[in-house]
Parts: C-alpha cells; sequence; structure tokens
C-alpha cells in the first residue's frame, strides 16, 4: 500500500528501489563556489583587497573539461520514506507533493579552546564545521534526472586580551594567539602593508579585547543522471564500489 501511494504521487511506472547507475556532469569551478567573511575590532586593521595584476598586453584563457563520474546506488523503503545507499554512506531521503525526492545527510561538529591567567589573561577559541550532501530530483520509471549537491561551512572565532602581564607572557609569549595576521593587514606610515598582531604591551583593538571571527562557505551543484539496472544488492556486491572517476 506504501509503495502504490508513492506512485500515485510520482505519477511513475514503477516504484524507485533498486540499483541504479547513477553519472555526475562536473564541470569547471568559476570562482564564486566559496566565500569568506572576515570581522574583527582591530584598530585601523583592513581585510587586504585582492591586487593580483596583469600585463594588459597579454591577453590569456583556458578551459577544462572532464568526462562523467559514475556510481552505483541503491533506493530501499524506510520508515516513511526512502534510503539510498553509495558504497558505504547512506542517505535519508524523502519524497514531496510533487513527486520529487531529497536525498540529505549533514555532518556537523564543533568545539572550543579555553585558555587563562590569574593574572588577567584570557583567550577562547570557538570553532565549528558543517557539511551537506544533498541529491534531488524526479525517478521517471527507470531514469532519474536531477542534481548532486556538496555544501560546507566552517566558522571560526577568538577572543583574546588585548594587553596581558610578564606573569601571563611566560606561557603565552609577547604576541597573542589570535592568527590576525592571516586575515587582517595594517598600512603603515610609508604606505606599505604589514600583517596585523596582537602585541601584549600595545592596545591593538577597541573595547577591552581582541576579536576576530572568520566564516567561511563553499557549494558545488551539478547535474546528476541514473539509469535504473537489473542488479541486486544481494547479488551483486561489487556495485558498492565499482564506478568511474571523472576524467581520466
Amino acid at each position: 500500500m506504501r509503495a502504490f501511494s508513492l506512485l500515485l504521487l510520482s505519477g511513475c511506472a514503477t516504484a524507485p528501489w533498486g540499483t541504479w547507475s547513477f553519472s555526475i556532469a562536473l564541470t569547471e569551478p568559476v570562482g564564486d563556489e566559496c566565500a569568506t567573511s572576515v570581522s574583527h575590532n582591530f584598530t585601523g586593521a583592513d581585510v587586504p583587497a585582492d591586487t593580483t595584476t596583469t600585463d594588459e598586453s597579454w591577453t590569456t584563457s583556458g578551459t577544462e573539461t572532464w568526462s562523467e563520474s559514475m556510481f552505483f546506488g541503491r533506493i530501499e523503503e524506510s520508515g516513511q520514506g526512502a534510503m539510498m545507499i553509495v558504497g558505504t554512506e547512506a542517505l535519508p531521503g524523502s519524497q514531496d507533493e510533487a513527486g520529487e525526492w531529497t536525498f540529505s545527510w549533514t555532518g556537523e561538529e564543533a568545539g572550543n579552546d579555553l585558555a587563562s591567567h590569574a593574572s588577567g589573561y584570557d583567550y577562547a577559541y570557538t570553532r565549528e564545521a558543517t557539511a551537506t550532501l544533498r541529491v534531488k530530483g524526479t525517478f521517471n520509471n527507470e531514469t532519474f534526472t536531477g542534481t548532486w549537491a556538496s555544501e560546507s561551512t566552517s566558522r571560526e572565532k577568538w577572543d583574546e586580551s588585548d594587553t596581558w602581564s610578564d606573569e601571563a607572557a611566560a606561557y603565552v609569549g609577547d604576541n597573542g594567539e589570535t592568527p590576525a595576521g592571516t586575515y587582517l593587514v595594517l598600512t603603515d606610515a610609508a604606505g606599505a602593508q604589514v600583517a596585523a598582531n596582537n602585541a601584549r604591551l600595545a592596545y591593538d583593538c577597541e573595547n577591552t579585547g581582541c576579536t576576530l571571527s572568520v566564516e567561511q562557505g563553499c557549494g558545488y551543484t551539478y547535474d546528476l543522471s541514473g539509469q535504473l539496472t537489473a542488479f541486486e544488492g544481494q547479488d551483486a556486491p561489487w556495485t558498492e564500489d565499482a564506478g568511474q572517476a571523472a576524467g581520466l
């Protein structure tokens, strides 16, 4: 009865259960798949601009293409939805009222490092990251048409005292743990850019402490097509590892 109701929703002649051969059409990145955002309270500091220059007398261009990537995936009915199994990975899925399926999983992790000194030094580093894999599309009889998407985000934040004592410097050093020089620059009197820094004897930041936050995100989406096969998982275990990588 469950399978029959799904058929009515999707208008398909067959349920999507079985082993499928999927192909991903990879495309060359265009440069805007990833983005980084930096916020801080370092006085006079800026995120360096891209100063890459080229000789206007030269004109260069280049492209790259790859053959499709191919892999096998098995789709099984699971509770009120379905499960896509690719190798050792499993993606829970469900179907909306329009008949489109979405299989996805988001992994998450987070952590922090804290340190303090009785003389008045405090440091905190927090981090969190997520990674999502999503397959979305429509099954029509023995074919599938949709997309394969990968998304990732990371967030890092540093909070540190602006100045600290000789006692704390014995453990921390004269420069803080915040990696300001990796993301920020200061412009000196000569107009040159130098890496920002949290020095223990200087007031480098607004307010009473230094703060730096960095957020990064990437997202890739590719066309995905599929063809139902006659292979049964228990009779064709080789499909778990079989496939073709993109290109050569």
